[in-house]
């Protein structure tokens, strides 16, 4: 049976070499022609193509560097650590700078039970004095004791009476005059904290001291609150709100905060600060909207019932009492803007 169409291997063969050349079954019109007694009959074509490459551009393709498939590298950065072992590390900072606190204090008082150990010896050599002067005294009323025995006597209970007071005394002094060194030594400290305090702008007592950081016009207290009439307790600072306290000691001191005169009440209240030694503590007043609405004038224009109200925010210690001048201005109109 004759193989036609595509069953003919031999002419698939040209077909795959020449392409639609290989198929001759057009007439002169371009129709194509099945008879079915040629082996082309049933070969029909279209695009056909033979797929063709050039060694060079398959050599390109190899040699192409692919960008995604080469790894990313991590921008330089400086060097920095984790914020949770800075943090960390900071903590550990602080604690250590209370355990040294605290073996400085230790310090302090191992120095002192020295010292009073060192007194101790010194009574111990007086006793060890006196006990030589009573043998010796022994000694010589033994050797003397027919010719002087009254006098002797006498004479022996006086020199031991007059070195053992003189013995005591001397010991006595001295540890008055420690225990004096170590206070006037304390006391300087405390007299060169509070002076560096004075000169900072701190307002001091015996123990601590109070400063409002910023006062922008003199010629008003120290702390001074502009308010007007119906404005919802709204205002401005003429000096204020911000107050920094110290403890210039070197104990524990805790200050109560209480608000006096015609302005008690219109800050929200502070309350005790506690104050480890020479800690410097910031914090800021804020006022009672309601309270500053209660203060005359309520209502109106112009100038006329302007009225300051004065008082006084007292910080108090177990020693030592300051007192910061306070002024609200209640105010018609808008003389100072807003």
């Amino acid at each position: 049976m004759l193989k036609t169409g595509l069953k003919n291997e031999q002419k698939v063969g040209e077909i795959l070499v020449s392409g639609s050349l290989a198929i001759k079954t057009k007439n002169s019109f371009g129709v194509h022609i099945f008879s079915g007694s040629v082996v082309d009959d049933g070969i029909v074509t279209g695009k056909l193509t033979k797929p063709k490459y050039k060694e060079s551009e398959l050599l390109k393709s190899i040699d192409t560097t692919i960008i995604e498939l080469i790894p990313v590298e991590p921008p330089v950065l400086p060097e920095m650590v984790l914020k949770s072992l800075y943090d960390a590390a900071l903590q550990e900072i602080a604690d250590r700078d209370l355990i040294i606190t605290q073996l400085n204090s230790d310090i302090l008082d191992l120095r002192a039970k020295v010292k009073e150990l060192e007194i101790v010896t010194q009574s111990l050599l007086v006793q060890l004095d006196s006990k030589d002067l009573v043998v010796a005294s022994a000694e010589n009323q033994t050797q003397q004791a027919n010719s002087k025995v009254g006098s002797t006597i006498v004479e022996l209970q006086n020199s031991i009476q007059k070195a053992t007071a003189e013995s005591i005394q001397r010991v006595s002094l001295f540890a008055r005059n420690q225990t004096l060194e170590k206070q006037v030594e304390e006391l300087r400290e405390e007299l060169f904290g509070k002076a560096a305090k004075i000169q900072e702008g701190f307002k001091v007592s015996d123990d601590f001291g109070v400063k409002v950081v910023n006062i922008s016009d003199k010629s008003y207290p120290d702390i001074t609150f502009r308010a007007r009439a119906k404005d919802d307790g709204d205002g401005v600072w003429i000096n204020g709100p911000e107050i920094r306290i110290v403890n210039f000691t070197k104990n524990e001191v805790t200050v109560n905060v209480t608000q006096d005169g015609a302005i008690a009440g219109i800050f929200n209240p502070i309350g005790s600060i506690t104050l480890t030694p020479g800690q410097n503590l910031g914090f800021k007043l804020s006022t009672r909207k309601d309270k500053v609405d209660d203060f005359a004038p309520s209502a109106g224009f112009g100038t006329v019932g302007d009225t300051p109200y004065n008082g006084n925010i007292v910080f108090k210690s177990k020693i030592g009492v300051l007192n910061i001048p306070v002024e609200l201005q209640k105010q018609r109109g808008n003389q100072w803007g807003g």
